[in-house]
Formats: structure tokens, C-alpha cells, sequence
């Protein structure tokens, strides 16, 4: 009887627990988040470069934003974005500079690069240096996907 007396005692305490912060990660576990991010951001550069049409770093709903073209919503529209990519260029991918930073379940990627492309059909590699944004989330199941991909070139505009 003492026990049953005891019940709500005891849930209330394991609520109180459970809501409880659970305090700032420890370093480990920031550096362990940035690796386990950084490994999302080096699958794209090694499908980039294999040529491969390989979108599984991206979250189902992630959101492409190349420059001088629409947003592309979704990872079925960003696949045949990459499948028409790949079709058309060879591309070497390499990111010169990374800076990422996690809070929680989210993390932002800010970074520098440059990309390389030579036409499939012959003809002189064309290279661009770029800068964007990636946005990555952490899902139920502890894995890391890129939800959003932004960038741009540091190509000026034509002259008008």
C-alpha cells in the first residue's frame, strides 16, 4: 500500500526529469555533430565528382536554390536537376573553406568553394568560384540530411 502511495511521487519526478534541459553538449559531442555533418557535405562532393545521380544526402523535402534559376522543392525535382546536370557536364566539386555550426537538431554551413565543369559533348572546362549555404537537419533516427542548399558565383554580372 506504502508503494502505491508512492506512484505519483515518482512519475512526477521522471516528468520533471524528463523536461529538465538537458545542458550544453559536450565537446565531444559538438565535434562529433560537425563530423557527422561534414560527412553529409563530402556524399554530395563525392556524387558531384563520381558523376553519379545520387541525392541521398537530402532530406525528402530540402530545398535547392542555384543561382540564375527557380528554387527547386524537393529531393525528386533536385534528382532530375542533377540527372540533367550530369547528363550535360562532368564536374569536379571542391570546397575551399567550411565553417558549420550545430544547435540541437539543426546545423548551418557556411562555405566557399569551386566547381569545375567541362561539357559531356567536348569543349574547354568552364571553372566558377562560389559561396552558399547549407542547412542540415538531425532526423528521429540520429542521422544528419541537408535540407537546404543555397549558393552563388562571384562571376559579375555582364556589363549593360
Amino acid at each position: 500500500m506504502i508503494a502505491l502511495k508512492r506512484v505519483p511521487l515518482c512519475l512526477a519526478a521522471l516528468a520533471i526529469v524528463a523536461c529538465a534541459p538537458q545542458g550544453e553538449p559536450s565537446q565531444a559531442e559538438i565535434e562529433a555533430n560537425i563530423a557527422a555533418v561534414a560527412a553529409v557535405r563530402d556524399h554530395e562532393v563525392a556524387a558531384i565528382n563520381s558523376g553519379e545521380v545520387d541525392v541521398s544526402y537530402l532530406a525528402a523535402d530540402a530545398v535547392m536554390m542555384p543561382p540564375n534559376e527557380p528554387a527547386l522543392n524537393g529531393a525528386t525535382a533536385i534528382e532530375a536537376w542533377v540527372r540533367d546536370f550530369v547528363s550535360q557536364f562532368t564536374g569536379s566539386l571542391d570546397y575551399t573553406s567550411s565553417d558549420i555550426t550545430v544547435s540541437g537538431d539543426w546545423a548551418i554551413e557556411i562555405y566557399a568553394g569551386t566547381l569545375t565543369v567541362t561539357p559531356s559533348g567536348g569543349g574547354d572546362a568552364m571553372g566558377e568560384s562560389l559561396k552558399g549555404i547549407h542547412v542540415y537537419r538531425r532526423g528521429d533516427d540520429g542521422s544528419w540530411k541537408m535540407v537546404y542548399d543555397v549558393w552563388n558565383v562571384d562571376t559579375p554580372l555582364p556589363e549593360m
